[in-house]
Order: C-alpha cells, then sequence, then structure tokens
C-alpha cells in the first residue's frame, strides 16, 4: 500500500509515506507552526518517493490526545485529503504510536507527552499492548501508579518531564531516543488499523482529555467563576 502519514499532535511535525517497501520521511522541530509547513513536508514526501497524490491507497493521522491546535490540524487535513482523493483516512491513538516498536522491552512503557499545566498525557504498555485508559495526570499521580512496578521505561517527546521520577529509581530509565518523529510508526498502525477495522468514519474528532482554554474560561464566566 502507498500510506501517507502526518503527526501534528505535539510540537514535533513529522510526515511519512511508504510505497511499498520504500519511505520518504521529514520533520521538522520548530514549535507548533503546523499550519505554515505540513503540506509542504506533504508535497516533498510526495515528490522524493514519486508518487503522485491521486495514487495514495490510505491517509493516515494522529487521533489524540495531543495539542488542540495540532489535532485539528491534522485531522482536517486528513479529511480533506481524503475526500478530495477519493481515498479512506484513518486516525490513530497518539500514544499508541509513541509507545510503538518497545514490545522487546520488558518492564512497562510510558509514553509522555506535556499536556501543560505541570500536567502530561500518558497511557502504560506492556509488550505492545496498552493496559490503562488514556491518562491525563501529573507526575505525582503518575508515581503512585508505577509504585508496583520494578522497571519503567519513559518515552515519548516529553519523557524528561519524568527524568526525576526515573532518576530515583534503579529500574526507571528515559528512552534516550524518545523525541523521534512519530510519522512512521502512525503509517505503520494506521495500515494495520485500516485493514483490521476499515477506514475512520467520516465524522471522526480528535481525542481530546479536557476541555480547551476557551472552553474552561467559557465554562467560568457561565458559572462566575472568572
Amino acid at each position: 500500500m502507498k500510506v501517507l502519514a502526518f503527526d501534528t499532535s505535539g510540537d514535533l511535525l513529522s510526515v511519512a509515506l511508504r510505497r511499498d517497501s520504500l519511505w520518504a520521511e521529514a520533520s521538522l522541530d520548530l514549535g507548533l507552526k503546523h499550519a505554515e509547513h505540513l503540506m509542504d513536508l506533504v508535497d516533498f514526501c510526495l515528490k522524493r518517493s514519486d508518487t503522485r497524490s491521486e495514487d495514495l491507497d490510505l491517509v493516515a493521522c494522529m487521533l489524540g490526545p495531543g495539542s488542540f491546535t495540532g489535532l485539528r490540524i491534522g485531522m482536517a487535513t486528513a479529511k480533506g485529503m481524503a475526500l478530495g482523493l477519493g481515498k479512506p483516512f484513518v486516525a490513530v491513538p497518539t500514544l499508541d504510536c509513541l509507545a510503538w516498536g518497545l514490545d522487546a522491552f520488558p518492564g512497562l512503557v510510558v509514553p509522555v507527552m506535556d499536556g501543560k499545566k505541570g500536567r502530561f498525557y500518558s497511557a502504560l504498555y506492556r509488550r505492545g499492548e496498552r493496559l490503562s485508559d488514556w491518562l491525563d495526570v501529573s507526575p505525582a499521580d503518575m508515581a503512585a501508579r508505577l509504585d508496583a512496578y520494578d522497571e519503567v521505561l519513559f518515552t515519548g517527546p516529553d519523557a524528561g518531564m519524568l527524568e526525576e521520577l526515573a532518576g530515583g529509581r534503579s529500574g526507571f530509565r528515559i528512552d534516550r531516543r524518545a523525541r523521534t518523529p512519530a510519522a512512521r510508526a502512525l503509517a505503520e498502525i494506521g495500515e494495520e488499523l485500516f485493514l483490521r477495522e476499515g477506514p475512520s468514519k467520516a465524522d471522526a474528532g480528535p481525542l481530546y482529555l479536557r476541555a480547551s482554554e476557551a472552553e474552561e474560561s467559557a465554562g467560568r464566566r457561565e458559572t462566575g467563576k472568572d
């Protein structure tokens, strides 16, 4: 299959295009400027892989959790491309992609995404299987959840948020290659998900674990707490 995947869930933007066994990939670590650069990276991957957009078989984006704005950009772009090209699209949970490829680690794998306000998005994985719900937690909350585990690997773009926790336990460690582009994992998982369950629904929306800043402000105004 020819699969185009792009990750706009955090401040690390990445795009990957798989054409059979060949790959074209591009990434930018420039902060949340995805609206400016996403289509440039898509065009780069199409050209470098000698692929026409109309020849794509599948478009994949991140479902979430992640940046509110970033997820909306990715979802809207995936839906727009899929509709315009008459191709299916699939949205994949972000944390599944961040934990991908670490099945051989004997302990617990914990992907970490900065959720701001001193909290982060995460989930617990072992041998490629997710063991927990999607989490929106503080470092203290996570420390309590992991108290019963001897070996833990923190990965994902913001694993460094748990440097202190990792340093305090002999079996806890930070994945030093954690801040790497996730679009290749997204393409792999997206194709598997599509072949197993079919495309995402046309009305699919991003997975948010909390209200946005605007929604929280509106709620405070309605309750007179602002």
